[in-house]
């Protein structure tokens, strides 16, 4: 059976949506729905008992209310843990295993980039982790892209799913881009805002790949990039984007 993959929206939640709700956790998940946001972007990464959860940092000590490295912790110590940190007048949020926020995401039928992080681990576990989450879930792989800075990852990604669609982040586009790209059969290319010029954006949206940035927050300051091409932004301000494209 073919699959109909559906394009992220133009407008993606950085880590849910943190500039109004604790970023990475459930409660900022359905806050991000609830102001019409379609597609959020999430860290995962593994827990000691390769566990995969849902975190940017390979400790909880920036957004939790105790500092404790994830490679160190169960997951039936999750509950005890208050990821609202930098949230105080906000309910506390347990840190998310990834199954519990694939259940929620097919629940909101909001879309998922799912990025994942090794911080050190082998990349064939951390891969077979997540993927075992995303099928234990019935998540709807249309709904699905993964991406990664670890080209390692990307192509275990290949090897142990390659029906997932992929993106490669950058910061600087290297020179080689076109070449990875084709090796790792990317569906697109996920680049910082300010580094992207005409040329680039150009060079790009010439191979089929699609290319979003991240992490633009005034809108202004990308203008030019829709212009030029650019297909989705990933955004810390949701809500500022959705105005300008809430009808695409």
């Amino acid at each position: 059976m073919t699959t109909t993959y559906l394009n992220p929206a133009r407008v993606t939640g950085h880590r849910g949506i943190p500039s109004l709700a604790p970023e990475n956790t459930l409660g900022g998940f359905r806050k991000a729905a609830e102001i019409g946001v379609r597609w959020i972007e999430l860290d995962v990464t593994l827990l000691a008992d390769g566990t995969p959860v849902v975190s940017h940092d390979d400790t909880t000590g920036r957004c939790g209310n105790r500092n404790d490295l994830l490679q160190a912790l169960a997951a039936d110590e999750l509950n005890n843990m208050n990821m609202a940190a930098l949230h105080p007048d906000w309910p506390h949020e347990p840190l998310p295993l990834l199954t519990d926020t694939l259940d929620l995401l097919c629940h909101l039928e909001m879309g998922l980039n799912l990025e994942i992080k090794h911080h050190g681990l082998p990349a064939e576990q951390v891969v077979a982790a997540v993927i075992e989450a995303v099928r234990m879930t019935d998540f709807p792989i249309e709904q699905l892209l993964i991406s990664s800075f670890s080209r390692d990852l990307l192509a275990e990604c290949q090897a142990q799913a390659p029906e997932i669609r992929r993106g490669l982040l950058v910061d600087d586009l290297p020179c080689d881009w076109h070449t990875q790209a084709q090796h790792l059969n990317l569906f697109s290319l996920h680049a910082h805002w300010r580094q992207l010029n005409y040329l680039q954006v150009k060079a790009i949206k010439d191979t089929g790949l699609k290319l979003y940035c991240w992490t633009a927050n005034i809108p202004d300051e990308i203008a030019s990039l829709w212009h030029w091409g650019l297909d989705g932004v990933i955004t810390d301000y949701p809500q500022r984007f959705n105005e300008i494209h809430e009808s695409e």
